[in-house]
């Protein structure tokens, strides 16, 4: 996979059943419990992501985009340089990649996803084809 390249997307919900019975019934994507605070989805091609558990979803806070990149800091630079902004550190995704959120001027969150190896990057391409 190359930089730049959308990998993957988490979206918000206040109710794992609710979300869950929604999508599957809706586009019949496959949900799964990754943990307490975390609903995984796979649908039959495309991206797939996830759902935070969140005690509410406001506008601006309703989901992330991951774009695929090799170093955090550059995009970091980058993204105030030209009037967004930067949102806590690095979080890790154990085994699998890590992240760091950044902001454009309006305020919509992108999220910078580092897999953790090549061989992380090959086995997410294959589950996703």
């Amino acid at each position: 996979m190359k930089d730049h390249g959308v990998v993957t997307v988490t979206l918000r919900s206040t109710d794992f059943d609710r979300t869950e019975r929604f999508y599957r019934e809706l586009f019949g994507w496959e949900i799964y419990r990754v943990s307490q605070s975390y609903l995984g989805f796979d649908p039959p091609a495309g991206i797939g992501g996830g759902f935070l558990k969140d005690t509410e979803v406001s506008a601006g806070n309703s989901f992330t985009l991951y774009v695929q990149v090799a170093e955090f800091e550059p995009y970091l630079t980058r993204a105030c340089g030209l009037g967004g902004g930067s949102e806590g550190g690095i979080v890790e995704v154990p085994g699998y990649a890590s992240y760091r959120i950044v902001t454009d001027p309006d305020g919509n969150r992108i999220g910078l996803w580092k897999w953790m190896s090549e061989a992380t990057v090959e086995g997410a391409v294959r589950a996703a084809t």
